[in-house]
């Protein structure tokens, strides 16, 4: 189980990753710790990584949009550029659904391994054809 101050460590992290507005000097007030103590915790546990992962996310900028339609179908003006949002959203899901050519090529050597276990002659087959496929997705991508 984990001590008061890894508790403490984690929430203060939980703030810092989904409060891009708060400072470390705030969290070592709001936490009651030394903000050294908070710049190590940063440092050490990746927190400014986290923090840009955790609001640039597909899903984060979703749920943005989603509260903002919601507040502007409540009748008040618009707090952010919805469309600019919008698009930057169509373009992270445009290359969240390229695949890398070696993930390509890991999944391929995978399943050369896999087949030539069970037969090789096929394996062997198959191989020229994989590599084929590799540089058809390659140069897809180009």
């Amino acid at each position: 189980m984990a001590n008061k101050k890894e508790k403490t460590r984690l929430k203060a992290e939980e703030w810092y990753i989904e409060h891009t507005d708060c400072t470390q000097a705030q969290i070592a007030e709001l936490f009651h710790v030394a903000p050294n103590t908070v710049g190590d915790w940063v440092r050490k546990h990746n927190w400014d990584d986290k923090r840009l992962e955790y609001h640039s996310s597909p899903v984060r900028i979703k749920q943005i949009l989603q509260d903002e339609f919601i507040w502007v179908s409540q009748g008040n003006k618009a707090r952010i550029d919805t469309d600019a949002l919008s698009k930057i959203n169509a373009s992270l899901e445009r290359v969240d659904r390229k695949a890398d050519p070696y993930v390509y090529a890991r999944m391929l050597k995978e399943l050369d391994n896999f087949i030539s276990q069970i037969n090789p002659k096929f394996a062997a087959d198959c191989t020229p054809f994989h590599k084929l496929f590799l540089q058809h997705r390659i140069d897809l991508e180009a």
